[in-house]
């Protein structure tokens, strides 16, 4: 065997070099890694991830508050709290719903009751109604009390379709003990709500009766009329065929159910029909906090309000809003709603 065959089993080339990496290419694959490794090193820490998912949680919370507006035609809010940082969206969310069109007072999602002398009329508002004037005392009770999704104490809605037969005072609808609508003579429609208050031991407790009132001649005998009461703890409103006919401003949380739900009135002489029922009742979003090194800046708003269509309340922001959200570090982020409703 010659010397060249030797050098070639053994990896050495006719030129007489090896094969693999020589000692000053493996320090220059090194020196390359180390330059990339301190490179992506620097970029990673100079993102402030925190920064970053504090806008995001505002401008989220604000779109989910605006989308709820948009999905169930209600309106709806973001309430903050600049002190502690932290936020969260509200919004009406259907409870019960009743069309009266069998003689079991069946509603949705299981809640149904029991009758007392109201039986069903042949004409309704959709279909068929419940008659509440068949009789002295007729009336019909749905225990809303057992179901906690019956929580009306961040807000409500009670919206219906009456028929009155004649100018009668009675009650029409009673939530529980704390919200209801009655009837006065000459056609008044009457709306109260009872709000929670602390008494002089600091306990709470339900206070006295907030009433909400039409100017006579609102309700007319014998046609259909829709009726609608909200409370938002800003303004319980009473609006008859779309039109508000009265209003008045409170901001206490509304007292805790003690109650059934009740048609009709068991003292008076009330003498009419019902509808369309719908209670719907104001849910909160899980209470959102900001990151530690994150606060409100000056001027952020307390409530952010959003109408039935989406847009802010034009009552409360005539203007679009911006505020801003303070780092530790001395930056701002600013988050923006516009009056149609964009965040950005």
């Amino acid at each position: 065997t010659s010397g060249a065959e030797v050098l070639a089993r053994r990896g050495v080339g006719a030129a007489g070099t090896r094969r693999g990496m020589t000692l000053l290419e493996l320090l220059l694959v090194m020196v390359l890694l180390g330059l990339l490794l301190g490179i992506g090193v620097g970029i990673f820490s100079s993102l402030d991830f925190g920064r970053r998912a504090a806008l995001s949680l505002v401008q989220n919370v604000v779109r989910s508050a605006r989308n709820s507006a948009v999905a169930r035609a209600a309106p709806a809010r973001v309430r903050n709290d600049p002190a502690a940082g932290t936020l969260s969206a509200e919004a009406l969310d259907v409870a019960g719903t009743w069309h009266f069109e069998s003689e079991r007072l069946a509603g949705a999602c299981g809640l149904g009751g029991r009758l007392s002398g109201a039986p069903v009329s042949a004409e309704g508002y959709s279909g068929r109604s419940r008659s509440l004037g068949a009789s002295r005392a007729a009336h019909a009770e749905v225990p809303v009390q057992d179901d906690p999704g019956f929580d009306p104490r961040l807000g409500f809605s009670i919206a219906c379709a009456l028929r009155l037969d004649g100018l009668e005072a009675g009650g029409v609808l009673d939530l529980g003990g704390v919200a209801g609508l009655a009837v006065g003579g000459s056609g008044v429609l009457r709306a109260w709500l009872v709000p929670e208050v602390v008494g002089q031991t600091g306990e709470p407790r339900g206070g006295g009766r907030i009433l909400v009132e039409s100017p006579p001649g609102t309700l007319q005998p014998g046609r259909w009329q829709l009726v609608r009461f909200e409370y938002d703890r800003r303004l319980s409103r009473l609006l008859v065929d779309g039109v508000e006919v009265a209003r008045s401003e409170e901001s206490a949380p509304v007292w805790r159910l003690e109650g059934p739900l009740r048609l009709g009135d068991l003292r008076g002489s009330f003498s009419g029909a019902i509808d369309s029922l719908v209670i719907a009742v104001v849910a909160a979003s899980e209470l959102a906090t900001l990151p530690e090194t994150v606060r409100f800046g000056p001027g952020a708003p307390p409530e952010i309000l959003f109408d039935a269509r989406g847009h802010l309340d034009r009552e409360v922001h005539a203007q679009p809003l911006a505020f801003e959200l303070a780092f530790d570090d001395g930056r701002t982020e600013t988050v923006r709603v516009g009056l149609y409703g964009t965040v950005h």
